[in-house]
């Protein structure tokens, strides 16, 4: 009797699956702890170091601005050279990088470790999802990637917790808080060793038996390898560092789907990240009588947002989550604008529904840029929509300390309400539906992005 064969996305769930989810969540849940960690430790910074709010905005956007770099080289090295080979090393970089804090005494040195610590995790963005994405059976690859997400306000949360535990220290305890991100760093860089490379990356470079191997020794033998080859594009481009992929995404016809994925992006992060980092001075300055605790209480309803993410992003589809949470985070944003924010109970319970909503749908910015690009593409679309996000978020972080000393909390609540607002119209035009089409189907970009899921529906037949 002759076996059944079953497509790599059609799979049942394995142990192997499982570790691959969890290997991934480590660069996510870094990334929140080293964002979270310099909310606790911006204040003692402060004071030990005399910071003007200047150089408070910088210390604070700094990750976010090597994010940026990380994303525009390391996306396309991705696609050129692999995704295993990187995907131990940056998270090597955080833990070196952490300790690294324990020797900084001037406010120039510490910008620089920020911000190598932000080229690798921004470099950790497209390698751990495009892996994951492209080991995952379909079913399981909305939830698993926006769980990446989840992991992230996990890190932060902990992070923020720490900040309960130093509270009332010495103002040079700062170094000791932010080389505590050493620890998860190390932890997760044990669980990355021995992760083998993606075998439909190995197809796009010509190593087809190498593939065949992993998938044989990983996946099982019931998987339909032919099939895989058939389904993924052979690249063209294997010459320098990869960033020849830059101008071969956009010739391809993928720039209207980048456009897409870098604003509404840019539009989720901006606000979120800029009001995170100064939530206990947003608090204080809403008469909260004590701002720690009340973000504390914030940032956990971000992990209940995300986990509402993860449980409807399968059910109602990426497109009607990405504009449900885009209109009830500009709602929230807008009403903390206003007089009703004076009351502390409605500010709090506004910041509340802001961070629900924005971490529904946070999940789409792995989800969307892994789906929509192929292959030989995916971790350059990846790393450049999340680097084009970065640029917002940077700004926004960067400017709202000087915003709200000049002008005001309802001022900079205002703007953040602006930017969500243009990231609601943004996806109302171009947000594509992907849920139900596999990762070869997006061999051919999608022109339509109102007809999204059946334009790379049918481009599945043709890959």
């Amino acid at each position: 009797m002759a076996k059944t064969l079953v497509g790599i996305e059609d799979l049942p769930t394995s142990r192997f699956h499982r570790r691959i989810a969890v290997v991934a969540a480590g660069g996510p849940f870094c990334d929140g702890y080293l964002l979270g960690i310099i909310v606790v430790a911006l204040p003692f910074i402060a004071k030990d170091l005399a910071l003007s709010a200047l150089q408070i905005g910088l210390i604070g956007a700094s990750s976010l601005i090597g994010m940026f770099a990380g994303g525009v080289v390391f996306g396309p090295m991705t696609d050129r050279f692999g995704r295993q080979k990187m995907y131990v090393l940056n998270l090597a970089v955080f833990v070196i990088c952490s300790l690294a804090h324990l020797f900084v005494h001037d406010v120039t040195t510490l910008f620089v470790l920020r911000f190598i610590m932000g080229v690798a995790l921004g470099a950790d963005y497209p390698i751990a999802t495009a892996l994951a994405a492209e080991f995952l059976p379909r079913k399981l690859r909305g939830p698993v990637l926006a769980s990446l997400v989840l992991l992230l306000w996990v890190g932060y949360t902990l992070s923020l917790a720490t900040g309960l535990i130093v509270s009332g220290s010495e103002s040079g305890v700062w170094r000791y808080i932010l080389a505590s991100a050493a620890i998860p760093s190390a932890l997760f860089l044990l669980l990355r060793l021995n992760i083998p490379e993606s075998p439909r990356w190995l197809i796009s470079v010509g190593r087809v038996e190498a593939a065949r191997g992993i998938v044989e020794q990983h996946l099982g033998p019931q998987v339909d390898f032919d099939a895989l080859v058939a389904e993924t594009r052979v690249s063209t481009s294997r010459r320098g560092l990869g960033l020849s992929k830059i101008r071969e995404l956009i010739s391809r016809g993928y720039g209207r789907m980048l456009v897409f994925c870098s604003i509404f992006w840019m539009c989720q992060i901006a606000p979120s990240f800029a009001i995170k980092t100064f939530q206990p001075m947003l608090l204080k300055s809403l008469g909260v009588t004590r701002p720690l605790a009340g973000s504390l209480v914030i940032i956990s309803f971000a992990i209940v947002g995300t986990a509402i993410g993860m449980f409807v992003v399968n059910r109602v589809g990426r497109r009607t989550l990405c504009l449900a949470s885009f209109v009830l985070a500009t709602l929230a944003l807008f009403l903390l604008a206003t007089p009703m924010s004076g009351i502390a109970t409605v500010a709090i319970g506004l910041f509340i529904l802001f961070t629900v909503a924005e971490a529904a749908g946070s999940g789409l910015q792995f989800i969307y840029p892994n789906e929509i690009f192929p292959t030989d593409l995916r971790a350059t679309g990846m790393g450049l929509a999340m680097s084009a996000s970065r640029i917002g978020a940077a700004a926004g972080t960067f400017l709202l300390p000087t915003v709200l000393v000049h002008f005001g909390s309802a001022t900079g609540l205002l703007i953040a309400g602006g930017i969500s607002l243009v990231g609601l119209l943004v996806s109302a035009r171009m947000a594509p539906e992907t849920r139900h089409v596999s990762l070869g189907a997006a061999n051919a970009p999608t022109v339509d992005a109102s007809a999204g899921e059946h334009a790379l529906q049918r481009r599945e037949a043709r890959s």
